[in-house]
């Protein structure tokens, strides 16, 4: 059987178990946080989440483990396009999510995850780089009604699984949320939790969310 080892706050967790439950393909879901301990770096070299055992293996990186599991399990719903264009413009979209808004919002999980001060310093850089990125994001999805087109990708486990986590707490430090800048992105992200899936993917990362909320106070 599939395991996958993570967090529910980790959004590339959550798109990793997003694409799984969408696929209908059985896994087994492990709670672990990140670790630099040795034995957790045999299995995720970089000490990161989520990474996932397939018969004795184990494999890295949310993008690759998806791409693995479209190739792996070809009788599954394929959340990478099998045209070339539409699959590039699937991996364009959750470029942008990763990179431009996730990498950028990560300066302010510090606070929550480690207990850390942010300074308005960081917090306006954060602000401007998420206002940009967003500004590009919005140049390239779709919302027709899923985010790259009419089916559901792995554009929308990594839209759904970053952007639910952003919200939570982004209003701590900036407001008005840039994210909803994108025309459109709340209106998706509400379709979003009617599915099924997403709600299971949902529901546990609130129960964790709330619970630091509650320790940093």
């Amino acid at each position: 059987m599939i395991k996958l080892y993570g967090y529910p706050i980790s959004n590339y967790t959550n798109k990793v178990k997003l694409a799984l439950l969408e696929k209908g393909l059985e896994f087994e879901e492990i709670r672990t946080p990140f670790s630099q301990d040795e034995e957790f770096l045999q299995k995720s070299p970089m000490g990161k989440i989520p990474y996932l055992e397939v018969d004795g293996k184990y494999l890295v990186e949310s993008q690759a483990i998806i791409e693995f599991l479209d190739d792996a399990y070809p009788n599954s719903k394929r959340l990478i396009p099998a045209d070339p264009f539409e699959a590039a413009e699937v991996r364009t979209i959750i470029s942008f999510i990763e990179n431009y808004i996730d990498i950028p919002a990560r300066r302010l999980y510090e606070s929550i995850v480690e207990g850390k001060t942010i300074s308005p310093e960081t917090v306006e850089l954060t602000r401007l780089s998420i206002q940009k990125g967003a500004k590009a994001l919005s140049r390239v999805v779709k919302f027709s009604p899923y985010i790259a087109g009419k089916e559901i990708t792995a554009a929308d486990c990594s839209a759904f699984a970053t952007f639910q986590i952003i919200n939570d707490h982004i209003a701590d430090w900036i407001s008005p949320n840039p994210l909803l800048e994108i025309p459109g992105l709340q209106a998706y992200l509400d379709m979003m939790m009617q599915n099924p899936n997403a709600a299971k993917v949902d529901k546990p990362k609130s129960v964790v969310m709330k619970a630091l909320k509650r320790l940093r106070k």
